[in-house]
Order: structure tokens, then C-alpha cells, then sequence
């Protein structure tokens, strides 16, 4: 190679490895017949009453070459580990140091750690890095593998990844077991990451009002960074995960979020894979109040007879051993919502007992409920049919008039009607006198929550 080519060479890696790393991992690895295969395992540790995650958070890349043990020329001599889905970020202090298997191993930014200099990593060897993660909540990794001993030389292919990429991702825990109904935790923040504390508060009842079990839930709170917004979720069984949690998210931005609990192609975040799809943000609704204030979901009564899946007239028992303190008081004036098992209902009118319904509101089903159902209040709006919102590359999320035949993300059918909200904002952001506000979500649909953006 004369000189001319080697500089040449020598200025494109120095290009390369200046990358940002969402560049970097999306350029394709050449076929060199190089493989290696990755896995991420976090080992988290929980105090405390209920017990909740200890930061920092230590975890583990493995990176194994697949090459035969024979092939010199297939050793592994350089990588770096990026953070590409950040839900989490690198940490590192006085006494917090990633390390690895041989090598020098530097934390280059909060999304990238990179191993120089290794003893030769030979086929069916493995490397272990060590390091921690500021938090809890759920990240995606990536890693460029390089023959040579600077990120020179041939690059490696990734494979035996998992079909739901699991092996790629750390999904750490916020509270374990969880929070029981009524419980509530505060999850402090760290200078590396600039997550502020975010406090959680679990509903006192589900939101359909049956039997209450521990829920642990992850939040990946990165709105004071460049990433921008806040994913609070929680392991879901589907469009009946019962569980109402309440939280404060803090940004450096006054502006009212916007929330999201689908995804652009209108599913939603039915299971704990990691995914790349694009959330269908829109403009925060207002939760409902009651001489107002906001309220979490809490019992009016209970079904005092069995209710078909017809009947416009439901019997109440709203005695106080049947009721729960804080709910609505008196009833809203002008009919109110109720939720009834999964089903959604309006309340016209109210003689005695006797409680006369519009039944399946907010494209839920009308089902059969059983005496001893509790009657529950909801502090989800409808979403109006007026408020159209659009995604950065123009796809609309909200309904527009009737006439379209593919329902966008948040549309139900008929088009132009109001789908039930599965999240809400509680008034407008608080001032915290220090350069930050803080906003408070009703969430009930493991959504994601941005602001300014």
C-alpha cells in the first residue's frame, strides 16, 4: 500500500470513529465471514420500603467469537458497546469503572464504551466488560467488533441474536417486587444521566376495580437529555392490564407533554420487547376533575343485581362500606363516566338506586357484569374528534371526519368517534422555581410521555 492509499485509509478511519453512535451502528458490516454473537444481563439489587432499584445498576456485555478456534486471522483485537435506544446511560465515578476481560476500556460518552488493545480474542473465546447504567428502565445495545487492535482491520458480523432481541437489551426493573395498590416510591436521580427524582404513585384500586396484585414497572426517564422523553411501563397482559399508576415527570421545558400509548402503525406496547417504531405522540388531554381536583380510580358502589349486556339501567349500592373516599362527591352534574369491569359507560341520570347508562363508551364492549362488580370512576377523558394531531413525517394519529377508510392510530370505528384515553394530564406544569417544571401523568396505557418536541 504507498503512502497516498495509507493516509487515505488512515483519515477514513479516523472519520468512522468519530461517528456519532446512531451512525455507527446503522452502517451494515461487511461480509468478511467474521462473527461474533453479544449478550446484555443486568444485575440489579433493590432496598428499601417498597423495595426499589439501587443505583448504579451493574451489568454485563458478553461478546463471543464465532469464528473457529484455529483461524488467527479471525481474532477479535477492538469493539465498542453503544447504547442505541436509550432508556438507560453509561455511568462512571471515582469508584465506578468499566473493565473488561484484557484491553484498555474507556466510557467515551454516555452511549458508548470502547476496548482497545485487547490480548487477541481467539474463536469460541469470550469477553466480559463490566459497567453500570445510571438507572433503571430499558435500553438496546450494539457493538462494532474489529480484527485490528484500534477499530482497525475487518469488521465482524452480528448474529444468533434472539427473535424479539432480548439478548440486545437490558430491561432493569424500577421496584421488586413492585408497588401493591396504594404504595408509592421515589426513585432518586444521578448527575451522569440528569434524570431528576421521579416519584410514583400506584392507584389505591385498579382501574376496573378487581383484585389487586403487586406490579413492578420500569421508567426511563431521559427528558433532560438529548433523547427527550419519558417511557413508563410495566410488564402488560394486553388492552385489560388493570394496573393505574400516577407520576411527576421534570423538564427543562414549560410547555404542557404530549403523551403517546400507541405506536405509528396503530399497536401498542403489548409486551417487554424493545422496539424502534415510531410513538404516536399527541397533545396531553386533560384528566377529568371532581371539585377540582384530579382523582385516581376509586369505587362508587357496587352492582347490587347482575347487569346483561343490554340493559340501559344498572342497580347501585353506593352504602359507605361500598364506597371509597376519595371518589367524586357529590356525583358530577350533567351525567359522568363509570367504568365497569373493562366496559366504559355514561351516566344520564341517577333515581335511587337506579342508574340509567349509555353502555360500550369509548369503544369498549358491552359485556355481562355480576352483582359485586364495583361501579369505578375514571379520570380518562374521551379524545375528541376535534383534535388532530400529526407525526413529524405528516401521518395523522387522531380522527378526522368520516369518509376514510384505514383507521389511523387513535381512531376508532365508526371514524370520528372518541377513543377512552389512556393517559392524562393533571392541570398544567408546576414552576419549580429552579429552571425546571414538573408534570403530572394519570397512566394507565405503559405509555411514553415528551415534551417540548
Amino acid at each position: 500500500m504507498n503512502v497516498i492509499c495509507r493516509l487515505a485509509w488512515l483519515l477514513l478511519l479516523t472519520v468512522f470513529a468519530s461517528l456519532p453512535p446512531s451512525a455507527m451502528a446503522a452502517k451494515p458490516s461487511p461480509a468478511t465471514g467474521k462473527a461474533y454473537s453479544l449478550t446484555l444481563e443486568a444485575q440489579p439489587t433493590y432496598g428499601g420500603t417498597p423495595p426499589t432499584i439501587q443505583t448504579p445498576v451493574p451489568v454485563q456485555a458478553k461478546l463471543r467469537n464465532l469464528a473457529p478456534p484455529s483461524t488467527a486471522s479471525s481474532n477479535v483485537g477492538s469493539w465498542e458497546l453503544l447504547i442505541t435506544n436509550p432508556g438507560v446511560t453509561f455511568f462512571e465515578d471515582d469508584t465506578h469503572h468499566p473493565s473488561g476481560t484484557s484491553g484498555t476500556v474507556a466510557k467515551t460518552s454516555d452511549t458508548r464504551i470502547l476496548i482497545t488493545g485487547m490480548a487477541p480474542l481467539k474463536g469460541d473465546e469470550t469477553y466480559v466488560l463490566s459497567f453500570w447504567v445510571t438507572s433503571c428502565g430499558d435500553a438496546q445495545y450494539d457493538a462494532t467488533v474489529h480484527t485490528g487492535s484500534s477499530l482497525n482491520g475487518d469488521v465482524f458480523d452480528r448474529k444468533n441474536d434472539k427473535a424479539d432481541l432480548s439478548n440486545l437489551q437490558t430491561l432493569i426493573k424500577c421496584a421488586d417486587p413492585g408497588l401493591a395498590c396504594g404504595e408509592a416510591a421515589t426513585l432518586i436521580g444521578d448527575v451522569a444521566s440528569l434524570t431528576p427524582e421521579l416519584t410514583v404513585v400506584r392507584g389505591g384500586y385498579n382501574k376496573d376495580g378487581g383484585t389487586c396484585s403487586t406490579s413492578t414497572f420500569y421508567a426511563s426517564n431521559k427528558l433532560l437529555t438529548a433523547n427527550g422523553q419519558v417511557h413508563f411501563r410495566w410488564p402488560v397482559t394486553g388492552a385489560a392490564s388493570p394496573e393505574v399508576f400516577a407520576y411527576s415527570v421534570t423538564s427543562l421545558n414549560a410547555l404542557p407533554p404530549k403523551v403517546g400509548w400507541l405506536y405509528s402503525d396503530g399497536s401498542g406496547f403489548a409486551t417487554d420487547a424493545i422496539t424502534n417504531k415510531t410513538v404516536a405522540y399527541i397533545a396531553a388531554p386533560q384528566c377529568l376533575l371532581a371539585s377540582g381536583q384530579a382523582f385516581l380510580p376509586a369505587p362508587y358502589g357496587i352492582l347490587s343485581q347482575n347487569a346483561n349486556g343490554s340493559t340501559l339501567q344498572i342497580k347501585v349500592n353506593t352504602s359507605p362500606q361500598n364506597s371509597v373516599q376519595p371518589v367524586p362527591s357529590p356525583f358530577p352534574a350533567g351525567g359522568f363516566d363509570i367504568i365497569v369491569g373493562g366496559e366504559r359507560m355514561h351516566v344520564g341520570s341517577i333515581s335511587g338506586s337506579t342508574w340509567n347508562v349509555q353502555r360500550g363508551q369509548g369503544g369498549t364492549a358491552n359485556t355481562i357484569h355480576s352483582s359485586g362488580a364495583r361501579v369505578m370512576s375514571t379520570p380518562l377523558p374521551l379524545i375528541a374528534s376535534a383534535d388532530p394531531a400529526t407525526l413529524p413525517d405528516g401521518t395523522n394519529v387522531t380522527p378526522i371526519p368520516a369518509g376514510r377508510t384505514t383507521p389511523y392510530p387513535y381512531d376508532l370505528p365508526p371514524l370520528g368517534t372518541g377513543r377512552q384515553a389512556q393517559m392524562c394530564l393533571v392541570g398544567s406544569p408546576v414552576d419549580n422555581g429552579d429552571g425546571t417544571w414538573s408534570s403530572t401523568i394519570i397512566d394507565i396505557g405503559d405509555g411514553w410521555v415528551r415534551i417540548g418536541q
